[in-house]
């Protein structure tokens, strides 16, 4: 018989979901930037293309948002606080 299955801890899918978020954003955001260095060296682009399109700007959103997300979801994973000892008398 099969070991029986532990329930599904949504917390823990959402931080794999937000794993793989920050996987594909690092991705994109090498290809982005090696693009722009190749795109420069190549001639394609003039110097200083890329920051005038607002690239670093995109990025820098992009992090904020990733990282409020995490942010949140450690508070989310955090133990409820016990409750207050009885008074004495």
């Amino acid at each position: 018989m099969p070991a029986p299955r532990p329930p599904f801890d949504i917390l823990r899918a959402a931080f794999w979901l937000l794993a793989v978020l920050v996987i594909v954003t690092m991705g994109l955001i090498a290809l982005v930037v090696t693009g722009c260095v190749v795109g420069t060296l190549t001639g394609r682009f003039a110097a200083g293309t890329c920051n005038q399109i607002g690239i670093g700007a995109l990025i820098r959103d992009y992090w904020s948002e990733i990282l409020t997300t995490i942010l949140a979801l450690l508070v989310a994973g955090r133990p409820p606080p016990s409750p207050p000892a009885p008074p004495e008398e």
